[in-house]
């Protein structure tokens, strides 16, 4: 169950010479499988200027990343926990987000609680029906009939560390006032999102290599982490 970081910082930003298909399967799949389930693949370039904290912030988060992905193998003492702030998270939307989020969809940002992880951001409903221009994408032309211009996205996903992986579990995803129905979520998540960016919420997402556990606490997430068995 391979998959680049567009899938999940919906797909985060990628180094060079690395991949982020580990992180895509773990928090990636955690909030940002529920964001993306309103969302999409488009492709959107925007340029901003930041402030110094929030390029840190970003920049702490690839560095994070690097250490998760790497599958070099190590004393047993040698594999400190991995730590993500929700900042770092929200302060590497802000800088990137434009590289890989739909047309129309804006602000997004992301809130981690113990177990819980809530994606949201403002989505302009036509644009977004525009940049699907393949009549078989049902769901996004249900979505753009049920909605209209620019409305408040917020994704709700259940988030359970297992020994084979995290469970993630969609709970929510509300478009402005309203919940979407269920079975409009089920559809998204198994005609549109898992095909096109292979993964199966049925079943645990993979850790990345040498992650042996997921903590979501209030406004971080910690990866523990040691030699995997065999290793």
């Amino acid at each position: 169950m391979k998959q680049s970081p567009r899938a999940i910082l919906a797909n985060v930003r990628p180094i060079p010479g690395r991949t982020r298909e580990p992180f895509a399967r773990v928090l990636a799949a955690a909030a940002l499988a529920a964001f993306l389930l309103v969302l999409g693949a488009a492709l959107e370039g925007r340029s901003a200027t930041f402030d110094q904290a929030t390029l840190a912030a970003s920049k702490s988060l690839e560095a994070k990343l690097q250490i998760l992905e790497s599958n070099d193998t190590q004393p047993s003492a040698s594999y400190p926990a991995v730590i993500i702030t929700e900042y770092e998270a929200n302060s590497y939307l802000k800088v990137h987000s434009g590289e890989f989020l739909p047309p129309g969809v804006r602000t997004p940002s992301l809130n981690i609680q113990p177990e819980h992880a809530t994606a949201s951001a403002d989505v302009d409903f036509d644009a977004l029906a525009r940049s699907y221009p393949n009549p078989n994408d049902w769901g996004p032309k249900v979505l753009a009939a049920m909605f209209k211009g620019t409305q408040h996205v917020t994704a709700t996903a259940k988030i359970q560390s297992e020994n084979a992986g995290a469970r993630v579990q969609i709970e929510s995803v509300v478009v402005g006032s309203m919940t979407v129905p269920s079975w409009l979520v089920d559809y998204v998540i198994q005609n549109v999102l898992q095909p096109r960016y292979n993964f199966d919420l049925s079943k645990p997402l993979p850790y990345p290599d040498h992650v042996t556990h997921v903590v979501l606490g209030s406004g971080q997430v910690t990866f523990l982490r040691g030699p995997k068995s065999g290793k």
